[in-house]
């Protein structure tokens, strides 16, 4: 091949400081290979290809050289001249399509300290090479032979050891800065390629791990979404990473709340980088692509994630799997903003027990009415009754019950906060509204009243009602113990319809009678029913409760005592103890009037 040497010059001089400061900001010397990359791309190539050799030498030491080879439109003298020796010359300001805008992609090749850099390229007909010496200075020879793109050499002194080292790191990081690049990019360690395998496309599918994946595309920028209990951010431009990280508030500013539990990858040709390559520059750009973000997340991620809850909570037998994985989008949808959650309120994404799935409005609306509102985490033979009802018991933990299946929590947490939102978007939420800071402090104190109040509200079926066996008559044993009780109620005007006895399944907090219009086989525990005139009710005895096994002992000793403690807890309110139970012990005990007052 004939040479002709045309030219020597220095990249140095004045400049000495600034290539010292450039090539030591990135936070790795490998960092230089996506600066290579990225040229490579702003030069139209269609794919890159980078591989190593290793040329050994005397002793240990050898050379190490890594090869970065490009098909893109190359250099004549003017561009070698203007832009690849000279700093801060490049001609890609005004141009969103190119996005080496610092011209200082090639210098970054000198953090390796290599021993030699060799350049190869071509275009228009001119065909040069550039050897920058281990000083940074350089010589620029025309040659004959016709050079496709940009070929760079680095030349690196170094054993064995660190050859493999590099062949190991080189792809890391390309995979890291690359792996979603525009164009092919392919890494070969020759040396140990033994049996001639491909070089390694180091290009990956856009995707990010999580539930719900979306995929979305809009004037220019490029997103993919899900949802993530340990999520990532990755901003790209043409393919190449300005940021990733697992660390919200280093690149999302405002929008850190509403994907705190979403990763996603955006890759926008609005996009920069810093300076330094280590961010996103958070800038009007930046404001528009993260816009277009939450849109999808709103119009596309969450609608997907309801579609598939829903789905699941319709499914008549769930399965190990479905049932985790149920549990597992419940929790997404649990940490999602309320009011946005409120444009999907009559899908019936709640999973119900005993009867077809509710919607949050419908659970909204039953915890209005009823005061209440059934979580269970399995069905139960009671579960079953309310079914008959048709009273829904829904799949859910309410977490004061130890559970192995506490992961339905979240359910809880979803009705707790979309009910708070719907509190607060009332009247009086309004009001204290308009009140400005006064307003928001006060609405926050009744927030917060208002969850306490709403979790109190959420309860175990166990909690509310009670499966009971109704004897139709006392047993013989306990009626006269009923009868002079029922005798005593009625000496102070709290006689009720019928007075009986019965069966129900007892625990440390059963009661020890049940009140109703009609008793049934289905029973709200006292605390949990309506107030009402005990001539208007009818009322059963617990037999099987330890309390009454106490009381019936006692009246076997003192009848009278006995049904006047039977007869004082029959009384139904607080109030009417403290007016009645005077009137009640006169009647019961009246030798003993002077003891008991």
């Amino acid at each position: 091949m004939e040479e002709s040497t045309e030219n020597e010059g220095s990249a140095v001089g004045s400049y000495e400081g600034m290539v010292d400061n450039l090539v030591t900001q990135f936070s790795s010397a490998l960092d230089c290979f996506r600066e290579l990359v990225q040229n490579s791309i702003d030069a139209g190539s269609p794919r890159i290809d980078i591989w190593m050799e290793y040329l050994a030498g005397e002793g240990h030491q050898g050379t190490i050289a890594i090869h970065v080879e490009d098909f893109g439109e190359g250099m004549d003298e003017a561009i070698i001249d203007n832009e690849l020796t000279q700093l801060f010359a490049s001609t890609k300001d005004d141009d969103l399509t190119k996005i080496g805008k610092f011209g200082i992609g090639f210098v970054s090749v000198f953090a390796l300290q290599p021993r030699a850099v060799l350049v190869h390229t071509g275009r228009s007909g001119e065909y040069w090479e550039v050897l920058f010496h281990e000083d940074r200075s350089f010589s620029k020879t025309r040659v004959d032979n016709p050079i496709e793109g940009t070929q760079i050499t680095i030349f690196l002194a170094g054993e064995y050891h660190r050859y493999q080292e590099l062949a190991e790191d080189i792809p890391a990081t390309l995979r890291h800065w690359c792996n979603h690049s525009t164009v092919e990019v392919t890494f070969e360690d020759r040396t140990n390629n033994d049996d001639f395998s491909p070089p390694e496309v180091i290009n990956e599918e856009f995707l990010v791990d999580g539930e719900c994946l979306q995929h979305r595309e809009h004037e220019g920028t490029e997103m993919v979404l899900a949802y993530n209990m340990r999520p990532i951010y990755g901003f790209y431009n043409r393919g190449l990473t300005l940021a990733l990280t697992d660390v919200g508030d280093e690149v999302l500013s405002s929008w850190e709340k509403r994907f705190r539990f979403i990763s996603f990858k955006l890759k926008s040709r609005y996009l920069e980088h810093t300076l330094a390559r280590d961010s996103v520059i958070r800038d009007e750009q930046y404001e528009r692509a993260m816009t277009l973000l939450e849109r999808a997340a709103n119009e596309q991620l969450l609608p997907a994630l309801l579609d598939e809850l829903e789905r699941l909570a319709a499914v008549e037998s769930l399965s190990v799997e479905q049932y985790h994985r149920y549990a597992l989008l419940m929790s997404y949808a649990a940490r999602e903003p309320a009011e946005i959650l409120d444009d999907h309120a009559e899908r019936p994404l709640l999973r119900c027990l005993n009867t077809k799935p509710l919607s949050l409005a419908q659970a909204w609306d039953r915890l209005r009415s009823d005061g209440h509102l059934l979580l269970s985490v399995e069905p139960t033979s009671l579960t079953e009754r309310l079914g008959e009802q048709q009273i829904p018991v829904v799949m859910g933990d309410t977490g004061r019950v130890f559970s192995p299946k506490s992961d339905l929590r979240s359910v809880m947490r979803l009705v707790t906060e979309y009910c708070i939102f719907k509190t607060s978007t009332t009247i009086r939420g309004k009001f204290w509204s308009a009140l400005g800071q006064l307003g928001r402090m006060v609405r926050l104190k009744e927030e917060r009243t208002t969850e306490s109040r709403i979790r109190h509200s959420l309860l175990e079926p166990e909690q509310v009602y009670l499966s009971f066996a109704v004897d139709d008559q006392p047993l013989e044993e306990h009626r006269p113990l009923i009868d002079d009780a029922a005798h005593l109620l009625r000496t102070v005007d709290a006689d009720f319809a019928k007075l009986t006895t019965g069966v129900a399944p007892t625990d440390d907090d059963a009661p020890l009678f049940v009140v109703a219009e009609e008793l049934g086989p289905l029973m709200i525990r006292p605390e949990n029913n309506e107030r009402k005139n005990a001539k208007e009710l009818e009322a059963a005895i617990i037999r099987n409760h330890p309390q009454f096994a106490v009381i019936h002992r006692l009246y076997e000793r003192e009848p009278a005592m006995g049904a006047y403690q039977l007869a004082r807890a029959l009384l139904l309110s607080e109030e009417k103890t403290l007016k009645a139970g005077q009137f009640l012990l006169d009647a019961a005990l009246p030798e003993a009037k002077a003891q008991y007052s």
